[in-house]
């Protein structure tokens, strides 16, 4: 049902690349969900501070559904605002997309916001991959896969050493990476943005896994295992 499902999803939204991404439990319905990517934008954004379509926390683009004989519904794109709020609150999701959140600080949208938000936090998070697989390419600024990695055995990737993070990191202003606000002259835009670079500090993009912060009460993060048929 779920490859069926998403079949038809790919014929209808026109999507390049389209994957099952998980599930989200409500407290009412819950919610199946797809990761893709669009090489068009619908609509020009309203909000001038928010990452373009490809970029940053909205390189990807989420559709979701209720059920998986029923259609599927794109999620918004995400806005700073509703990121930075969305780090502060704890809501159990309803399965309703027109939801109101109630909640302090009061978030500015219904759940379908904060659903995006919370998947963008989620995927920025936890999508790792084996250390040296990607790069940047130069010329386009854009991540490649490198032409001389060479995949490493399962034993070299049992350490946690031999993975790194996929996705650039979600800076404390809700974009991956800083925008000066309108008006501002060069030199204060240079002063800006050196002044934010030290506060809110932006990470390696294929950081180590080593380097993030551990859990409460563990020593690390991250466990690795290796589960199945090792042959």
């Amino acid at each position: 049902m779920i490859q069926k499902s998403l079949k038809r999803l790919a014929v209808m939204s026109g999507a390049t690349t389209l994957k099952f991404f998980g599930k989200i439990f409500g407290t009412q319905k819950d919610y199946w969900v797809a990761q893709g990517t669009l090489d068009f934008q619908e609509e020009e954004p309203s909000n001038p501070s928010q990452e373009s379509r490809g970029e940053g926390a909205n390189a990807a683009v989420y559709w979701v559904t209720n059920s998986l004989l029923t259609d599927w519904i794109q999620l918004p794109e995400c806005t700073p605002e509703h990121l930075m709020i969305a780090r502060e609150i704890k809501v159990a999701f309803t399965g309703n997309l027109n939801s109101k959140i109630d909640c302090c600080p009061p978030f500015p949208g219904k759940e379908r916001h904060l659903l995006r938000s919370q998947l963008a936090r989620i995927t920025h998070a936890t999508d790792i991959c084996p250390k040296g697989i990607f790069e940047i390419d130069e010329e386009t600024n854009e991540m490649k896969l490198a032409e001389e990695f060479a995949m490493p055995s399962t034993e070299e990737l049992k350490s946690l050493e031999a993975w790194g993070h996929k996705q650039q990191i979600l800076l404390k202003a809700g974009r991956c990476s800083h925008m000066a606000p309108a008006g501002m002259g060069e030199e204060e835009k240079e002063e800006w943005m050196a002044k934010m670079g030290e506060e809110d500090k932006q990470e390696e993009r294929f950081r180590a896994l080593q380097e993030d912060q551990p859990i409460t009460g563990l020593e690390t993060s991250w466990i690795s295992k290796v589960c199945g048929d090792t042959q």
